[in-house]
């Protein structure tokens, strides 16, 4: 019983964080930003209540270090004649 009960928790959850996927703004960058950060709280949130605390903290603070300007997730390459 406990099974159903968890799995019906854990439907309506990922329901919510999709319903909130579609409401994502679309051509407005800074609303286009401002929502994904909500909706990254949003799976954050979840993935913290479902995985547990030292998994989530691992996972989230190996997407912050990614996000440090010293580390490149954007490189510049000159267009060239063919």
């Amino acid at each position: 019983m406990t099974d159903i009960i968890d799995k019906t928790k854990s439907d309506a959850g990922i329901k919510f964080a999709m319903d909130a996927l579609k409401q994502i703004p679309k051509g407005d960058r800074l609303a286009l930003e401002a929502h994904l950060t909500g909706v990254l709280v949003i799976f954050w949130g979840a993935l913290w209540g479902t995985f547990g605390d030292e998994y989530a903290t691992e996972f989230i603070e190996a997407q912050l270090r990614s996000m440090k300007p010293d580390a490149p997730t954007e490189t510049y390459t000159k267009p060239q004649a063919h």
